[in-house]
Parts: structure tokens; C-alpha cells; sequence
């Protein structure tokens, strides 16, 4: 059986190869399910902000990326949708990432697993250098290079 963090890390690995995008307030919205419309009145915070969402929902159209395993978030959003979906939260858990990095135990360096935290973002660290994150609306849930002196704090969801 899965641990809990190897499910967590595979589901955040599920939403990059998936496409996942941004978008401000979501938690794993089915992407072809959403309108332009939706986007614009229900979940984007300006006009210019839903236009680069559905730019970027128009790109993985035309490259045949969009199906229906195509989700939707933001930072967090991406964090809490994972760790609810692998029982390590509440099925409704939904927390900012300002006050993600609080609800668990502090780490002096990430490991696997863990969240790493900047004002007002969110992303996991995976190892060997690297984390998944919502990057933004122009870029979706991407696997980014880690360089420790981007990131302010480091907590492990999964510590005893």
C-alpha cells in the first residue's frame, strides 16, 4: 500500500502530466467542464488575468493536451486538493499558503514532500533539487528547478 507521502508526491506528479493550469481559487476543476464566462466571473480576479487562462487553455488545445484528466488550481489549491485526495487532510480542506506553512511541523531543508513557502506561494518539493508548483496562469502546475535562497520557509505535512 502507498504512504500517504508517496501518494501525495504522485498526485502532484498526476497534475504535470495531466496539463494541469492555473487559476486563481481553483481545486482540481475539471478544465473542460469550465466556460469562459465561468472563468471570467467565477474565478479570475481581472479581465487580463482570464484572458492568459483561457490563452493558456487555448495552447493545450491546440497541441491536444486538454482532456478530461486536465484540472485546475492555484498554489494552494494544488496542496490542499493533493493532501485531501491522499487522506492526509479533510475532503473540503482548504487553506491560503500563507497559512499552509503554519499548519505543520517546521524543517531547517525540505525533503520529498515537503511544502516550500514565500509570501503569498505555495509549491512541494520532489528532490533532487526540484519542486511542483501552480507557477502562474501563463505557465500551469510545472516542475521547477528548487534554489533554497527563492524560498522563505520548509514544513513537513507528513511529520509525527
Amino acid at each position: 500500500m502507498m504512504q500517504q507521502r508517496d501518494k501525495f508526491i504522485s498526485l502532484l506528479i498526476k497534475a504535470v502530466n495531466n496539463h494541469a493550469i492555473y487559476l486563481w481559487s481553483a481545486q482540481g476543476e475539471q478544465v473542460m467542464s469550465l466556460s469562459e464566462e465561468e472563468i471570467k466571473m467565477k474565478y479570475e480576479t481581472s479581465e487580463a488575468n482570464a484572458k492568459r487562462v483561457i490563452n493558456h487553455i487555448n495552447m493545450l488545445k491546440q497541441y491536444n493536451w486538454l482532456t478530461s484528466k486536465t484540472k485546475a488550481y492555484d498554489c494552494s489549491g494544488l496542496v490542499c486538493h493533493c493532501l485531501s485526495s491522499c487522506k492526509r487532510e479533510s475532503e473540503n480542506f482548504d487553506l491560503c499558503a500563507d497559512d499552509l506553512i503554519k499548519r505543520y511541523k517546521k524543517v531547517d531543508y525540505p525533503t520529498a514532500g515537503c511544502l516550500v513557502h514565500r509570501k503569498g506561494h505555495i509549491g512541494v518539493y520532489i528532490g533532487y533539487d526540484n519542486l511542483i508548483e501552480a507557477k502562474g496562469r501563463d505557465y500551469g502546475v510545472v516542475v521547477s528547478p528548487f534554489y533554497r535562497t527563492d524560498w522563505l520557509d520548509f514544513c513537513d505535512p507528513f511529520a509525527t
